[in-house]
């Protein structure tokens, strides 16, 4: 849409705020709060040019993405971290919807996401009605196929005669979002529609990367339950995945409810984790009373969907149990190695994060192992911290060797374990892409008595993520503590 050059002084960091100002203007959003987050990325970059050597120039283009606007700058300077303090003070205001920062090998990146008008646009329910679950069969004849950008309003109305307000997916509110994700290819999904065009069932899949999607999004209107419609649709869309060559498919199902975990598992999936405290408080029609008081808590399944090549993991101690324990519940071709003494990688790793302000949720991506990784990663998580994360989840590549040395002392950050993803990368090498997730959650109220388990092994799984989050998540408290009790036996000493 735009894209604009400047050196990084005072005179260029104006002339890239009012450039990027007027763009989203012109785009019907809030000019003045891009531009004031162009502002803080410009003075962020000019810090990081501290050498004197550096290009000083900075590049900043912007685009319309969907229901978005993304202001993206690369400057040359020290690699950046993370999104700086000020940027991440105006998300958790509002201003801005995400931001991410990472490297490209040429440059720093940082990539500000701004909702236009469109994005916050929701399905209007004042002529519908929630259809009760015992409403009599419908007759009417359904068409199988793709679902199209123009069904994004009749599949946020199919969810709302199935599920009122209470759907714990609220994306499929808000039908501009569908359609753009469609139209970019982050979506695709399968429907059932009658001759009027509305949507009788759903079953869709969204793009984590591109070898892995998480499925989902599954909806059927009680008047046309009976016919076998998800089954047929989440064949459709199995097989659109694997003629597009997709390695994996995973799903969240509820630890609230055994259903989700046992179809999961009766069509081959492997629970290979859980995510503790990831979302808002949601309700779930049937399964839980109101909305819940806390966070909501999934456990996660993986499902191959080509057979997977041989690989090697480099998993760190103190998650090797928990990884033992998905791989004996697994057909993959994976061994464990032990840690080296000496691993062999670089002094500096790559590394990304990004932040969404929507579910409060942090996410950083390491790309490649450094002996920087520990100092990296805790520079990350204190500004989520104070950005006022919930919830934050480091991806690390499994297959590295240098993960199992290096990333030992993760838990000491209070990163506990959350799942272990096979393939979810591209293969390049040696490594195949699998990535173990860790978890950080600002409240260890995670309470087990309420979960419903399909398997024991799951119960054993799930309770053994709990475990090691409460006691990942307290270490820090404790030493503080002992600290305290120290600084007090000195004082006591000295005087």
């Amino acid at each position: 849409m735009f894209s604009l050059t400047a050196h990084a002084d005072d005179s260029g960091t104006a002339v890239l705020a009012a450039g990027a100002r007027a763009a989203m203007t012109m785009s019907g959003g809030d000019g003045e709060g891009v531009g004031l987050v162009v502002r803080q990325l410009a003075v962020d970059a000019r810090r990081r040019l501290s050498g004197g050597e550096e290009d000083d120039t900075l590049h900043l283009s912007g685009t319309v993405r969907g229901t978005e606007f993304v202001a993206t700058l690369r400057d040359f300077g020290e690699p950046v971290t993370g999104p700086p303090d000020g940027v991440l003070a105006l998300l958790d205001a509002g201003v801005a919807t995400a931001a991410e920062a990472r490297t490209d090998g040429t440059s720093n990146v940082s990539e500000v996401r701004f909702a236009l008008p469109a994005h916050n646009r929701m399905l209007s329910a004042d002529t519908l009605e929630v259809v009760p679950e015992d409403a009599a069969p419908s007759p009417e004849e359904v068409t199988l196929r793709e679902l199209r950008p123009e069904d994004a309003p009749a599949l946020t109305r199919a969810v709302y005669r199935c599920y009122g307000w209470s759907y714990p997916n609220p994306s499929l509110y808000y039908p501009d979002r569908i359609a753009a994700a469609l139209e970019s290819g982050d979506r695709i999904g399968e429907v059932a529609v009658t001759a009027s065009g509305e949507v009788a069932s759903h079953w869709g899949a969204i793009f984590l990367s591109p070898t892995a999607v998480e499925t989902g999004g599954t909806v059927t209107d009680p008047r046309f339950r009976r016919r076998g419609l998800a089954g047929s649709l989440g064949e459709r869309l199995l097989a659109r995945l694997q003629d597009m060559e997709v390695l994996g498919r995973l799903r969240e199902p509820v630890l609230t409810h055994p259903a989700t975990q046992q179809i999961a598992l009766q069509e081959g999936a492997t629970i290979i984790g859980a995510y503790l405290n990831m979302t808002h408080p949601i309700q779930q029609v049937g399964i839980t009373e109101g909305v819940q008081t806390s966070r909501g808590s999934l456990s996660v399944a993986y499902s191959a969907l080509r057979p997977l090549e041989p690989a090697t993991l480099w998993i760190p101690g103190p998650y090797e149990p928990m990884a033992r324990m998905v791989l004996a519940a697994s057909d993959w071709p994976r061994e464990l190695e032990h840690a080296r003494r000496d691993p062999d990688c670089p002094d500096h790793g790559v590394i990304s994060t990004t932040f969404n302000s929507d579910n409060r949720f942090g996410l950083v991506d390491v790309e490649r192992v450094g002996l920087d990784l520990v100092d990296e990663i805790t520079t990350a998580l204190h500004q989520m911290h104070r950005s006022g994360a919930e919830y934050v989840q480091v991806r690390l590549p499994a297959n590295q060797p240098a993960l199992a040395t290096v990333g030992a002392g993760l838990v000491e950050l209070g990163l506990g374990y959350a799942s272990l993803i096979p393939a979810f990368r591209e293969p390049v090498g040696s490594d195949a892409g699998d990535v173990l997730v860790t978890q950080w959650i600002a409240e260890l109220d995670v309470e087990p008595s309420e979960f419903v388990f399909a398997t024991d092994a799951v119960r054993d799984l799930v309770l053994a993520v709990v475990q090691q989050a409460r006691e990942a998540g307290s270490r820090g408290q404790d030493r503080q503590r002992r600290a305290a009790h120290r600084a007090q036996l000195f004082a006591a000493l000295e005087g």
